[in-house]
């Protein structure tokens, strides 16, 4: 049954069902599923080739994860995960305003300068362009703001572009789910703003390479997103 959006807060809610995911309360467990620590090895392996291949550099080990740093009880078939370990974290860099392009030429590139250029529903807006690139993101990266305005997401739909250093690209490894991963996010966006530092907010590299996340099997996670997205529009009004 519907609900008319005026009669409760949907934010609420959709906060709700995201805590509700995160924790593996949403949808149920199935014992056939391949353990998350399967998937856990297997990204670690791929990560180890990629950078024997120089596709993407080497960093340092992180920490392992102490039981008074997990918030919450999770399935036995999740693992908590550093998120520097699952994924390849890019940061950005800002090009002079003076190399910016209003329009795009024949071997420019698209520039994303910041949380501006991402709206509310995580679709990006391309308004200025690039001749001389230096930090490139690919089709499928997942868009972090980590300045100004912290926490906005999207996922990049073009073939590729520059990121400023508002922005921080987290590059999949062994096939996460990008919807699940950008559900995390949106669930950690408080945490990650209580980060922040100095007189305009912002996050380092670090903090998100430290934080911690709990991984679920591969294919729960798109049971999850699927029944994230049901759930919601079960309640709103579209």
């Amino acid at each position: 049954m519907k609900t008319n959006t005026l009669d409760f807060d949907a934010q609420a809610l959709r906060e709700r069902i995201l805590d509700l995911a995160m924790r593996g309360k949403l949808v149920p467990q199935d014992p056939n599923d391949e353990p998350a620590s399967v998937l856990l090895e297997k990204i670690k392996t791929e990560k180890a080739e990629l950078i024997k291949e120089k596709k993407i550099k080497k960093t340092k080990a992180l920490p392992e994860i102490t039981d008074d740093e997990k918030p919450f009880d999770i399935p036995d078939s999740w693992e908590w995960v550093r998120l520097g370990d699952a994924i390849n974290l890019v940061s950005g860099r800002d090009i002079p305003k003076k190399n910016h392009l209003t329009h795009p030429q024949e071997k420019s590139m698209p520039y994303i300068t910041g949380a501006s250029n991402i709206n509310e529903e995580g679709k990006i807006t391309i308004t200025e362009w690039v001749n001389n690139p230096s930090v490139v993101v690919n089709q499928g990266t997942l868009l972090l703001s980590v300045k100004g305005t912290i926490g906005k997401t999207a996922v990049l739909n073009i073939p590729c572009a520059h990121i400023a250093r508002q922005i921080m690209g987290i590059e999949n490894i062994y096939n996460l789910d990008d919807d699940y991963q950008k559900y995390y996010l949106q669930s950690y966006v408080g945490e990650l703003q209580k980060k922040a530092k100095s007189m305009i907010p912002g996050i380092s590299r670090e903090d998100l390479l430290l934080a911690i996340f709990p991984l679920p099997p591969l294919s729960e996670q798109s049971r999850i997103f699927y029944s994230t997205i049901c759930r919601t529009s079960d309640f709103v009004e579209v």
